[in-house]
């Protein structure tokens, strides 16, 4: 038998414990063109909670009963498919589950792991969609130039927690960070490559940001959205770049509560790029990416910060404690004891 966790009820606002619950189910056969993956690590990311509302069009809707969503990292234990052998390192769409079926359909986005000397919850992390998001956002989407400054808003988090290791790695001259509160921000500038911090919680943000970044921002790699990016397009210089690539501090609210910007005729008045991404769309550079990343981590280049839970009970809490600020680093849960 193996444990999975389903959707018991519809969140309100932040997710509850109770909307989840627990079940046993036997451990299935894959038939002819099927795999069967023993779950090693699952990750946990914001949009989750949309997920679980059926807020997203990039995701299967998801009913009462249903297993939850969601990406991981898995052992092939048994294969009737072609593309897949014994003791292959996959990621892809597992769901939180302990063993997980997937075939052919597109739709599981599996992508088997090359770089399995490292650990394997990278294929959570550093290399897979947080660790290919930043280097996309930072390289292909901004086109990050030798020499540049950039600030990254949710700095500590699954992604912006990666941003500045690859912003160094590609040649910018400063990486800012913004966080919220003073552990976070130490932990920024101790751990996580960032020249300076700012902290949103603290008096005065526009003053920080000015005295952080007196020369203004090439590159702005946005996680937060809302009120946050509004100020700061304020302080893009002309010609420079914005990557949204998330609005957490906007997840929870309903479309008109969301802040109505003032800054934004500032997009064309400075000849600004503001371009929103998901990496989903780029499949196709997945095995760019990976090779990438992984040389930086071999080279010392790329330090990545994983926040490991041990456990598949507490995929509920690793999830809720996002929205409560509790994770530094990308959030991992390890589910095999036994995981390398």
């Amino acid at each position: 038998m193996m444990r999975q966790w389903v959707l018991a009820s519809r969140p309100d606002g932040l997710a509850r414990t109770s909307d989840f619950a627990m079940q046993e189910s036997p451990i299935p056969t894959p038939d002819k063109g099927q795999v069967l993956l023993k779950t090693q690590y699952l990750g946990v990311a914001p949009v989750m909670l949309r997920y679980m509302n059926n807020g997203t069009f990039f995701e299967r809707p998801l009913e009462i009963g249903d297993v939850m969503h969601g990406r991981g990292v898995g052992i092939v234990v048994a294969s009737r498919n072609s593309s897949f052998k014994e003791g292959d390192i996959v990621q892809c769409k597992l769901g939180w589950r302990e063993y997980a079926l997937i075939d052919d359909d597109s739709y599981y986005m599996p992508f088997v792991m090359k770089q399995t000397d490292l650990p394997w919850s990278y294929g959570v992390s550093a290399l897979a969609m947080s660790g290919f998001t930043a280097l996309l956002g930072l390289r292909d989407i901004c086109n990050l130039k030798k020499g540049e400054r950039v600030l990254v808003s949710g700095a500590a988090g699954g992604v912006g927690s990666q941003v500045a290791f690859i912003a160094k790695s590609l040649g910018c001259e400063q990486v800012v960070g913004i966080a919220g509160g003073k552990k976070k921000c130490h932990l920024l500038t101790d751990r996580l490559a960032y020249d300076d911090s700012i902290d949103y919680k603290g008096e005065d943000f526009e003053r920080q940001l000015n005295s952080a970044m007196p020369d203004g921002i090439n590159v702005f790699f946005d996680n937060v959205g809302g009120e946050m990016l509004d100020t700061v397009i304020g302080h893009v210089l002309r010609r420079g770049r914005i990557a949204i690539c998330g609005r957490i501090s906007e997840y929870l609210k309903a479309p008109d509560e969301c802040h109505r910007p003032r800054n934004f005729y500032l997009i064309g008045l400075n000849d600004l790029k503001l371009e929103g991404f998901f990496i989903y769309n780029f499949q196709e550079r997945f095995r760019d990416y990976e090779s990438t990343l992984a040389h930086w981590i071999r080279s010392g280049e790329f330090h990545p910060l994983e926040d490991i839970m041990h456990g598949l009970e507490k995929m509920p809490d690793a999830l809720i404690g996002l929205y409560e600020g509790t994770n530094c680093g990308v959030r991992v849960v390890q589910i095999d004891p036994d995981a390398r």
